[in-house]
């Protein structure tokens, strides 16, 4: 089975680079997804899937290669469940797309045991479905990051801001304050003389 495409996120590609290597983003937005561990470098999970009228629990070991942080690596899939059997290869691609980011994947699967007994389409329906839904619930959680990290840099812009003005006002005001007592000083002095 091959399964290619294109997905953008409203996000900088180091965003995306990031939450594509932490578990708890991923096991958030993979579908059926009960556990997603990062053991030795490889990600190792269950999930439970269903294709058409079989559903089941698979196991599963993604191991990570040819990585070049923020462009692109290669995954390595090895699932298995009474149902059956996926193993997979997939190259992941990360590109500039104006202010946002393209991932393009490009991955070749063979499926095997009662799972592949739903027939190509139904096959190839689901895997796309699953594939759509998880990149759709990434690109959810992302934006979230994005919108939780902006506040935060909001704030100190602003508290940067409001010192560099206190700062600007202190050069101006400071020498009037100062000319200001002197003159008052002045004017009681000779009122009082």
């Amino acid at each position: 089975m091959k399964l290619e495409g294109d997905y953008r996120f409203d996000a900088a590609v180091q965003d995306v680079w990031d939450a594509l290597f932490d578990p708890a983003v991923l096991a958030a937005a993979l579908p059926g997804c009960e556990k997603l561990d990062l053991v030795d470098g490889a990600y190792v999970g269950e999930m439970t899937i269903k294709v058409g009228p079989i559903s089941g629990k698979f196991t599963g070991k993604v191991q990570l290669e040819d990585k070049v942080e923020p462009d692109h690596y290669r995954m390595i899939v090895d699932g298995r469940g009474p149902q059956g059997f996926v193993k997979a290869t997939a190259a992941i691609a990360l590109a500039a797309d104006g202010d946002g980011t393209k991932l393009h994947y490009d991955a070749d699967a063979s499926i095997g045991g009662k799972i592949a007994s739903v027939g190509q389409r139904l096959i190839d329906a689901s895997a796309r479905a699953i594939t759509k839904q998880a990149l759709d619930n990434l690109h959810e959680n992302i934006k979230r990051r994005v919108a939780d990290k902006a506040p935060a840099y909001k704030q100190a812009e602003a508290g940067d801001m409001a010192k560099a003005v206190a700062k600007e006002v202190g050069k101006t005001l400071l020498p009037a304050i100062v000319i200001g007592v002197v003159a008052v000083a002045a004017i009681a002095w000779w009122l009082l003389r």
